[in-house]
């Protein structure tokens, strides 16, 4: 069994009533099937925002786990993480979400080191940018991420798409060189299901939370995860009104809020929209939920919902919330253009609409609800999805059977002074050849 340290946010476990994001699953979905191999995990977690948790870690049926909170981001935190690392000698490191493969690139260490980013970042910032109409910290981002893909013997991605994207961004930092010929670089760990108690199909919805005040057979779409730069709440607003004007059972039950801090979010518009419907009381906007509150909202509604825009961020990206729904058996409705919307509609555990149609959504929203034999069928290919081409077994095995032997890149071996000189003399020659480009092309 190997040690490893794991350097990351607190998983969701570890979070309590605290707000959960992407990151914290991730970091579940990583450390359950670590600890179930038998590996010995030095968990190295925090976060800028996050306090060291009270909760006693996991029974794992035997002592491989050990906890010690880093104070990311604050004074002191690379001193920590570097003791941390130098008294438990791990036999490799493994690094989850793009924030902490950053730090990692701090940390002075010789073993082989797993990198997983979440998504591809440039995507995202780019998101952020069209969001403040400004391309502040787009040089930074870029100059953060090729420190990472410099830094990171073995990097995962979120899927198919990110996994192309990432080796492109590899070729552009210099990875691909003929020391790494031949060696993949990328693997693929899609976002993972947690195995949650199963619920018998006929205590579905039993009844309607009860501080919602609704109907045994209302029927319940729900929103869970957050309201980000690129949730369409336009699109997602007119639908449910088309909706609810033919379906007067049909309820909004919304657990989340904005992801950033601004006068005015997306969130901020939804709110603003509803409050002008002529069915605000069918919308139960609740706002972040403790984490172990969110099981009782996916078994007492009919369906979750998640919608995009499209734009890089869509295609490169991936949608946790979804992976979480049919954990618990619940069918999804979704926009195309994740790779993950395409699986869960091959899988059955889906139906899908175009990006900015309206009409589709709303179309899908009543079939659902008038179809019942459709949902049941829908939660049971979700449920078996959730717990086989889903599972946190499944989708880590890349990762499990790397970590059984660890290696260096070939390209981050250690060189020889022979090779050491002929790495400088390339970059010498590579700056000198700008500089005569340069020089010819400039006009007289």
């Amino acid at each position: 069994m190997a040690k490893i340290q794991l350097i990351t946010c607190h998983p969701a476990r570890f979070m309590g009533g605290r707000r959960i994001e992407a990151a914290h699953y991730r970091a579940e979905q990583f450390l359950e099937p670590l600890l179930s191999d038998g590996h010995e995990i030095l968990l190295c977690a925090g976060a800028r925002d996050e306090e060291p948790s009270t909760i006693p870690p996991p029974d794992s049926g035997a002592t491989n786990l050990h906890y010690r909170h880093i104070p990311f981001g604050r004074r002191g935190w690379v001193l920590s993480l570097q003791e941390s690392h130098d008294r438990f000698q791990p036999d490799c490191v493994i690094a989850i979400n793009y924030s902490h493969c950053l730090y990692t690139t701090r940390l002075k260490t010789d073993r082989p080191v797993w990198m997983d980013i979440y998504g591809d970042m440039i995507t995202i910032q780019q998101a952020y940018c069209y969001r403040v109409r400004a391309n502040r910290g787009m040089p930074t981002t870029v100059q953060f991420m090729r420190d990472i893909l410099q830094s990171g013997d073995i990097f995962s991605v979120c899927g198919e798409p990110q996994r192309h994207m990432l080796v492109g961004e590899l070729a552009m930092t210099g990875r691909l060189n003929h020391q790494s010929f031949g060696y993949e670089f990328a693997r693929v760990i899609l976002p993972g299901s947690p195995e949650l108690p199963p619920q018998p199909q006929d205590q579905r919805r039993p009844g309607a939370p009860g501080k919602l005040g609704l109907a045994p057979d209302d029927f319940v779409v729900l929103w869970c995860g957050g309201y980000n730069t690129w949730t369409d709440v336009d699109t997602l607003f007119q639908a449910l009104e088309w909706a609810m004007a033919r379906d007067p059972k049909l309820h909004y039950v919304s657990v989340g809020d904005s992801t950033y801090s601004s006068p005015e979010t997306v969130y901020t518009r939804l709110l603003s929209l509803i409050e002008r419907s002529r069915y605000r009381g069918r919308y139960h906007m609740q706002g972040w939920q403790p984490w172990q509150d969110i099981p009782g909202y996916y078994r007492e509604s009919h369906v979750g919902l998640n919608i995009d825009a499209m734009h890089y961020e869509t295609v490169y990206g991936t949608r946790t919330r979804l992976v979480e729904m049919i954990a618990a058996g619940l069918p999804v409705i979704t926009t195309e253009g994740t790779e993950l919307s395409y699986l869960l509609r091959q899988a059955g555990a889906a139906l899908t609409f175009e990006v900015g149609r309206p009409d589709q959504l709303a179309s899908q929203l009543l079939r659902m609800g008038r179809e019942e034999g459709l949902r049941e069928a829908m939660s049971g290919a979700a449920l078996r999805s959730a717990r086989s081409l889903f599972s946190f077994a499944t989708t880590t095995q890349p990762l499990r059977s790397w970590v059984e032997s660890p290696v260096l890149s070939p390209d981050r071996r250690p060189a020889s002074r022979t090779r050491r000189i002929e790495q400088a003399r390339n970059r010498a020659r590579a700056l000198v050849r700008g500089l005569i480009w340069k020089l010819v092309a400039m006009e007289k």
